[in-house]
């Protein structure tokens, strides 16, 4: 059996150390060889955003160029297109073979909309899914889909090695949360000249600086 990789999807923009020490945190507990950043230029769940996709691109790149761990994917990053995870993860496939356990990252809020995607039900015929807790989020994830519940019950393993064993078709929730480090509050802070520093790489953040990416005045 090949080692387990992991794709983290958003909208990284930018890119920040919620995301980064968040990733890595989650490769120690769950034992993932590599983590694939997925930059998605047009998410059909939410709006999109002023920041151009080679410039997101550029960000994520000086941002994980020094770690073995990362890699960035470019399957949805071209211009005007909406992009689905089931129509992501079957180009993946074709790619990696069904050989390769493979994981698809997302937070435990996020998991509250699940059924909500396109073909919900078959994304586990291609990877597992890995569910991260939110801190200050209130764990109610599944309150009135029992469609949804039973299907996660049926699914979800409590033992990460199973993640190894197989390549798709489990649900597993970790103990790493995401840390709660929002990329808006990012953006508007430097609209309005206020340090984040402390809150991204120094390279993204020269970066930034450098092309005035957020200054929309």
């Amino acid at each position: 059996m090949e080692k387990l990789h992991a794709i983290f999807g958003g909208n990284f923009d930018p890119i920040h150390y919620g995301h980064i020490y968040s990733a890595e945190k989650l490769a120690k507990e769950i034992s993932i060889e590599k983590i694939i950043f997925l930059p998605n230029n047009c998410p059909p769940h939410r709006d999109k955003t002023k920041t151009s996709i080679i410039d997101k691109i550029k960000m994520i790149k000086l941002a994980i160029q020094n770690n073995p761990l990362f890699q960035i994917s470019y399957l949805e990053t071209k211009k005007n297109n909406f992009f689905y995870t089931i129509d992501t993860l079957k180009k993946i496939r074709k790619t990696i073979s069904y050989s390769r356990p493979l994981c698809f990252i997302i937070g435990e809020d996020n998991l509250k909309k699940f059924y909500l995607w396109k073909d919900w039900k078959k994304i586990l015929l291609y990877c597992h899914l890995l569910i991260c807790p939110r801190k200050h989020k209130k764990n109610d994830i599944i309150k009135n889909n029992n469609e949804f519940k039973n299907w996660i019950y049926s699914n979800t393993v409590y033992d990460f090695n199973l993640l190894h064993q197989k390549s798709f078709g489990l649900i597993f929730f970790s103990k790493t949360s995401l840390i709660n480090i929002s990329s808006s509050k990012i953006r508007k802070n430097y609209s309005t000249g206020v340090s984040s520093c402390a809150l991204l790489p120094s390279i993204v953040n020269n970066y930034i600086l450098s092309k005035k990416l957020y200054c929309y005045n």
